[in-house]
């Protein structure tokens, strides 16, 4: 009683110092999910002064309440900032769509569509007359030269690769086309940019440009399939006076936020909180419902954390789903099932541990009958059996005190059948021993004693020569003998 109430108080501060660890770790693991980890993107939306870097500025705002602060970086233009994610100088981009990325650059959203804007002076009204005229293209490293070299090349005014051009080239800052000389101003700029953009604004208030019509994006989406049909709307750029006067035909391309395929899929999907919003169109002065359309086809693979936030409505447990977790409930029942029936079998088997000792007392038996209806009695193979009888019975009793055996009610039954036929065999090398004493009396009967011996162990030379615990048996019929001898 004593030894057991011991053991239930050890059982019992067990108990307690295990439930305070689990309290402990459960404590801990709320604390690290419940706080606030903070997310750091290098972000950059080209020129400072561009479109894009207003509606990244936004969207730095906004994502800083969700916990990613953005760094927000000036490149060249869009071919600067891919390569420049690419060699993870910066996280993340907004970019021009359309243009070739390395392997390692994912597309992370479509933003909006950005129709391309060609402003021109004076009497320029269509791209013919671009022919020996100042045209901006834009500077190497941006996305709208690129885009710009396409629509020329179309038009014939020079090659694929902007060489051979039927214009001269020039390159102006922002900046700089707000303060030159009107002399000094291009006689075009190709512009791409979100609607309405500041830019085209200042250019078409201010410095006297007006935009042409490019009703050509048919054509050039032939060559590369992420140019869009696009519009700029009457009055866009103003109502008194109209500006333009009529819807302008033009070409687009989406302004894609790009991020490279490492960047941290937590903060992606944040970003991407953050670009649904509805904060983030108000501010952006971007439609919801006209960016929709925008994610029916990727540009690029996607990023790993788009693929999970664009997973984030569909439910969790979908036809396919269920009927998956049905076959592999089905597998798991049967299983188990195998796999209980394989256990009570080797449980049953090591408990009783009696079947092998059982098989090897019958084939004894077996034997003993045999030899019962042999011809022949002979006293050496009944004093073998006797001898592998005894080793059955006493492997069988170390068995069961080394616990392989648990079932005392087998245990009796097998002793029973042993002792059946061990009495079996003792009545029959009784039977030879009497058999040999009367042969020992008609050989000699003054020297009988001698003789009895002489057979006795003549008997037994075989069954000596390989050794053995004798059985109880044994020692009843050799003390028997050696009564009978004196």
């Amino acid at each position: 009683m004593r030894d057991w109430l011991v053991t239930f108080q050890r059982s019992e501060r067990a108990l307690l110092a295990g439930g305070l660890v689990a309290l402990l770790l459960s404590v801990i693991a709320l604390a690290v999910a419940s706080r606030d980890r903070h997310h750091h993107l290098r972000i950059t939306a080209g020129d400072e002064r561009g479109h894009r870097t207003v509606i990244a500025r936004e969207l730095a705002r906004l994502a800083a309440r969700r916990g990613l602060e953005l760094e927000i970086i000036s490149t060249q233009g869009s071919m600067d900032a891919i390569t420049q994610v690419a060699d993870r100088t910066l996280d993340a981009a907004l970019v021009q769509g359309g243009l070739d990325a390395p392997e390692s650059v994912r597309e992370v959203a479509p933003v909006a569509l950005e129709p391309l804007h060609v402003l021109a002076r004076g009497e320029l009204w269509e791209l013919e007359d671009l022919r020996g005229a100042r045209v901006q293209l834009a500077p190497p490293g941006s996305g709208t030269r690129v885009l710009a070299i396409d629509v020329l090349a179309l038009a014939g005014l020079c090659d694929e690769d902007g060489s051979h051009a039927s214009f001269t080239e020039v390159e102006h800052s922002y900046a700089e086309l707000e303060t030159l000389e009107t002399d000094a101003l291009p006689d075009a700029i190709f512009h791409v940019s979100t609607l309405p953009s500041p830019v085209a604004q200042r250019l078409l208030s201010r410095r006297g440009y007006h935009l042409l019509s490019l009703p050509i994006a048919g054509a050039v989406h032939l060559h590369n399939v992420a140019v869009l049909p696009g519009v700029i709307p009457a009055y866009t750029y103003g109502a008194t006076p109209p500006t333009p006067r009529e819807a302008v035909p033009t070409l687009a391309t989406r302004m894609l936020v790009v991020a490279h395929r490492d960047a941290d899929d937590a903060a992606v999907r944040l970003l991407l909180d953050t670009l649904d919003s509805e904060a983030f169109a108000r501010a952006a002065n971007l439609s919801r419902v006209e960016r929709a359309p925008l994610w029916d086809e990727a540009e690029l693979p996607l990023h790993r954390g788009t693929q999970q936030w664009l997973r984030r409505d569909q439910p969790l447990l979908t036809p396919e789903l269920m009927e998956g977790l049905e076959s592999l409930r089905s597998f798991l029942v049967s299983l188990v099932v195998a796999a209980f029936l394989f256990y009570r079998w080797y449980r049953t088997r090591k408990l009783h541990g009696l079947d092998g000792f059982l098989a090897e007392v019958s084939v004894i038996d077996r034997d003993v009958l045999a030899a019962e209806r042999a011809p022949n009695l002979e006293l050496q193979t009944l004093l073998d059996l006797r001898v592998r009888l005894g080793e059955v019975k006493a492997r069988a009793l170390e068995s069961f005190a080394k616990g392989s055996i648990h079932s005392e009610e087998l245990l009796s039954s097998f002793l029973t059948h042993v002792s059946d036929v061990r009495s079996h065999l003792n009545a029959m090398i009784l039977s030879e021993r009497e058999r040999l004493q009367k042969k020992a009396r008609t050989r000699d009967a003054g020297h009988e004693e001698a003789v009895m011996r002489e057979l006795w162990e003549g008997a037994l030379v075989v069954t000596e020569a390989r050794p053995h615990a004798p059985t109880d048996e044994e020692d009843d019929l050799s003390g028997g003998a050696k009564k009978d001898r004196e």
